[in-house]
């Protein structure tokens, strides 16, 4: 797992979304910190009587961080499978197990390290502008655990899809994909059975708990904000639901990860997954998705709730989504 010719390989595979990864996390992050104190400042000479503090950097960090390991991955499992590196990869003296550990090390590691050399320039920061006068550095306690946790997350489950598509095409809309499922699968459920029946079954209390088990929503506000009138910060805190769900993501996708890429599905390479079972699903998935999407602009665009004209649009939504896929499965084959 910490082989160094391993570890120069991935290096080497991976350096474009590294260079990106440290450019955010070194200098574009820290400098939007640094930038903050400068605001204050300002805010204090320009409007002493109600001046403001926001503090957004760390909630952008958790939108950009996941698209970065989303990249990542994608250079370390899913452009070796186009360009045959992983036939030479399977030809090492490594297990299928030590080299998916490999990789999930690898970028692990450098996200652990990105987070540390980011902790350390914020407290910097910190400590060397007016920003330690208004805000607890205790915060970041609570900011970086989340941050950490959510992006090794989104790295495991980028590198675990990469294991069953033969196509970096295809890693990438399955990644996206399966991390807006919950959310997908909820609405195309809810629009059809209401598009059939026109009966509405909405239940908030349910599609909370779906947003409590989507990924996306797990970092939840990460921003710091100041209301002089009143004197009280807001902070981040822990919400350890959410942090039980990223974990569970952590677990359940490595498991995944490492019982795919144990049965060395190579024959397919280049196709848009490597199990022919697992693409016949994904057929499936994807008419069901499409039939649904038209019927909703049949809808939409018919400007009513007619059942004969959702179940038109999910008959066309069927035909087109059915033969676009075979194209594209065509294309790749």
């Amino acid at each position: 797992m910490f082989s160094k010719a391993l570890w120069l390989k991935h290096s080497k595979q991976a350096r474009l979304a590294l260079i990106l990864l440290y450019l955010v996390y070194f200098i574009i992050v820290p400098f939007s910190y640094y930038n903050n104190a400068a605001n204050l400042k300002n805010a204090l000479l320009t409007h002493s009587a109600q001046p403001y503090l926001y503090i957004s950097d760390f909630s952008m960090l958790s939108f950009m961080s996941p698209v970065l390991v989303l990249i990542l991955s994608i250079l370390l499992i899913g452009i070796e499978r186009n360009n045959g590196g992983i036939d030479f990869q399977f030809s090492l003296p490594y297990t299928p197990k030590q080299l998916y550990l490999s990789k999930w090390f690898f970028g692990t590691i450098h996200i652990l390290i990105a987070n540390l050399g980011l902790i350390i320039l914020t407290f910097i920061i910190h400590y060397n502008t007016i920003l330690h006068e208004y805000i607890d550095a205790t915060s970041f306690v609570v900011i970086f655990t989340i941050i950490i946790l959510f992006t090794i997350a989104f790295f495991t489950i980028g590198l675990t899809i990469g294991t069953i598509t033969g196509h970096y095409f295809s890693q990438v809309l399955f990644s996206i994909f399966t991390i807006f499922s919950p959310m997908i699968l909820f609405y195309s459920v809810y629009s059809n059975l209401k598009g059939i029946f026109n009966v509405d079954l909405f239940n908030n209390t349910f599609e909370k708990r779906i947003v409590n088990w989507s990924i996306p929503y797990q970092a939840g506000p990460l921003s710091i904000s100041k209301d002089f009138t009143k004197n009280i910060v807001e902070y981040p805190t822990f919400d350890y639901g959410n942090l039980f769900v990223i974990v569970l993501y952590i677990i359940l996708f490595l498991l995944i990860g490492l019982f795919c890429y144990n049965r060395y599905a190579n024959a397919n390479n280049g196709k848009l997954f490597v199990y022919k079972n697992f693409g016949l699903f994904v057929n499936s998935l994807f008419v069901y998705l499409s039939a649904t999407l038209i019927a909703l602009l049949t809808s939409t665009i018919a400007n009513g709730s007619n059942t004969i004209i959702y179940i038109i649009g999910l008959l066309i939504g069927t035909t087109v989504g059915y033969f676009f896929y075979k194209r594209l499965n065509k294309f790749f084959d």
